[in-house]
């Protein structure tokens, strides 16, 4: 199943249990008074974050989402059971958003969220007895549970991010830099989906590394990209391949800044890497020259990442 990052997905409550409608009758006892119990409440809708789930490709088909309704009243007082709550699991860092609107975001694992609440039990005729009311036959149905539609998106927890134009040596940088088993091709948009490796720093502390595909050639972003993402990194890593002339390099870089900027945070930091370079000669335009193939100029590029992320050194 494809990597998918949003989804819309149905929510509804179980409906309430009607209320009773019962008289005593038991033997010695011929004018029973009224015994009919309350309805059960119906089950809610619960988001819960489960670090176990990784995206929404889920939802692709499972779409509806139905809490158990509440059981009805019986005799003898008998009150209706409450319905079930229906779990609906996403990964950590999703967005819940209705009317586009943000309504909540779980984004620690077992964070959870009501979005649709079971309807109200009704009640049973036993409550409308009174000194004059010796035989009520009212009784109050329960009520529907609340019903919506949802869009679900994922931000992945992502410190840095790989970016720039199809071919530039993201997948090639991301294996070097992160040991990621990701496909490298010498053609363009060989990624197809984000692909994620982690950098460790001295301290052991893994950050998430991610080779996000999503611009097109002409520096557009690609209709089934990936570029959301970038949102809560702190690091933009922007390949360029070595190859280029300065003035080329410098537009391309300003191209793909001005599609990313549209998705990044502005406090995320910035740094052009050369790629397929000579890692001893770093070119005007770039603040990193590496070979990803021989490893060259990597292990300088992990400490200025390192140092981006403001990660102590040893």
């Amino acid at each position: 199943m494809p990597f998918t990052d949003s989804a819309r997905i149905h929510v509804e409550g179980g409906r309430g249990g009607d209320g009773g409608l019962s008289f005593r009758r038991e033997a010695r006892v011929p004018k029973g008074g009224p015994d009919g119990g309350n309805g059960g409440r119906g089950g809610d809708v619960v988001i819960i974050a489960d670090q176990q789930i990784v995206d929404l490709s889920r939802f692709r088909h499972a779409v509806h989402h139905r809490a158990t309704a509440g059981a009805n009243g019986e005799g003898r007082i008998r009150h209706g059971r409450s319905g079930a709550d229906a779990e609906v699991r996403v990964p950590p860092g999703t967005r819940i958003i209705r009317d586009e609107v943000v309504i909540a975001e779980v984004r620690e694992p077992g964070d959870r969220v009501v979005v649709a609440r079971g309807g109200n039990g009704g009640i049973g005729n036993r409550v409308f007895r009174s000194s004059t009311h010796r035989t009520p036959r009212e009784t109050v149905p329960g009520t529907s549970g609340e019903g919506t539609w949802l869009m679900l998106e994922l931000r992945l927890p992502i410190e840095v991010a790989i970016v720039g134009l199809p071919n530039s040596g993201k997948s090639a940088l991301l294996v070097a830099l992160t040991g990621a088993a990701a496909v490298v091709a010498p053609y363009p948009h060989s990624t197809r989906e984000p692909t994620f490796g982690p950098l460790v720093d001295d301290d052991l502390e893994i950050h998430l590394v991610a080779d996000l595909p999503g611009v097109a050639a002409d520096a557009s972003p690609r209709p089934e990209g990936f570029l959301t993402q970038c949102e809560r990194a702190a690091v933009l890593l922007h390949c360029v391949d070595a190859v280029l002339e300065a003035p080329t390099a410098s537009e391309r870089i300003a191209a793909v800044d001005a599609t990313v900027a549209e998705y990044a945070s502005a406090a995320a930091r910035r740094i052009v890497v050369a790629t397929s370079a000579d890692p001893a000669q770093v070119p005007s335009w770039a603040d990193y020259a590496v070979d990803s193939a021989s490893g060259g100029g990597i292990p300088a590029l992990r400490e200025g990442v390192l140092d981006a992320l403001g990660v102590g050194r040893q």
